[in-house]
């Protein structure tokens, strides 16, 4: 939860006003009359590194707070950017919005009660009142893109179809065969192993048999998470498997059952029920992506606009010297 819950929160900085008089720490980054202070930069810092930790892989730890640190400052430029534009005309939330929102976040990760809310805060290092302020400057900043981004009308079918005659190379889908499979599990114990070979053998043997029914033998002797599905893996695309399986399945022919294939977990009896060849997908069946992508490339490039019209009347100042080393 605790992911889940700090990636939601983590659009929104913790952006605070500020004026010349009330400065007791280094400023590093000036908006207008808003501040970013050194703490407040550093504070943000370290709730994108944890975020980082906690949702990527090892080897991308380090690249991604690499990329962290090259954007930070623009983004916290845009953050107040965004703010002092909601001040101007006359953007607000209020405390009932606040609420909806924070029920709405309990909802869609099924927190019940107020404890467990309170809880998952602390996994991620938050505190109540930092998510409510996340949350304020997140709904503001939707409710001025919402009234200064132009409005995005949907692309009609012949536009569509256009930009699906110029892209449809990028919605191709691969080569791809319809599966079943019936798999024993190998066993920890070496000495069981050659028993659970054999079953494998004999599955694979009745599986060739004459008019056998491959999803009865699958559902009554595989020890897969499928058996009860008769062994339907469904559709799998070239490359998806184990290399070992996905040599034999596709060199193989519609009807095929193939194995026993031995794996490190096991003897994998695979029944190919159909080959389907790489294709691009018909027009109609892709149509909502298409307009989905559209609406979102507009999207960014409008927006992209926009901030680039509020930086270049404001009033910024960025002291790099004040950005605390890594």
């Amino acid at each position: 939860m605790k992911k889940t819950l700090l990636a939601a929160a983590l659009f929104a900085a913790v952006a605070f006003s500020a004026g010349a008089a009330d400065i007791v720490e280094a400023v590093v980054v000036r908006v207008g009359d808003r501040i970013i202070t050194r703490s407040q930069y550093a504070k943000r810092l370290a709730d994108l590194d944890r975020e980082i930790e906690q949702t990527s892989p090892p080897e991308q730890v380090a690249e991604r707070k690499q990329q962290v640190r090259a954007r930070i400052v623009d983004e916290l430029i845009e953050e107040l950017l965004i703010k002092d534009r909601a001040d101007r005309i006359g953007v607000t939330v209020s405390p009932d919005e606040i609420k909806d929102a924070i029920n709405r976040l309990k909802q869609q990760y099924n927190i019940t009660t107020d404890e467990q809310f309170e809880s998952s805060l602390r996994q991620s290092g938050m505190t109540r009142a930092d998510m409510e302020v996340r949350l304020r400057e997140t709904l503001i900043t939707n409710k001025v893109f919402a009234r200064e981004l132009r409005n995005r009308g949907e692309l009609d079918d012949r536009e569509l179809r256009e930009r699906y005659n110029r892209e449809k190379e990028q919605y191709r889908l691969p080569e791809r065969a319809r599966l079943r499979e019936i798999v024993i599990v190998k066993p920890e114990h070496p000495a069981l192993a050659e028993e659970a070979r054999k079953r494998a053998e004999t599955a694979a043997s009745d599986a060739r048999g004459p008019g056998a029914d491959f999803a009865k033998i699958a559902a009554a002797v595989s020890e897969a998470g499928t058996k009860d599905q008769g062994g339907d893996l469904g559709e799998v695309a070239r490359g998806e498997l184990l290399a070992n399986l996905d040599t034999a399945v596709f060199n193989a022919a519609a009807g095929d059952v193939l194995g026993p294939i031995e794996t490190r977990s096991g003897w994998h009896v695979l029944k190919v029920e159909q080959r389907l060849p790489s294709e691009v997908p018909a027009f109609e069946s892709v149509k909502d992506k298409l307009r989905k992508d559209a609406s979102e490339e507009t999207f960014q490039r409008d927006l992209k606009a926009y901030l680039e019209s509020l930086r270049k009347d404001a009033f910024i100042q960025i002291h790099e010297q004040n950005i605390p080393k890594a």
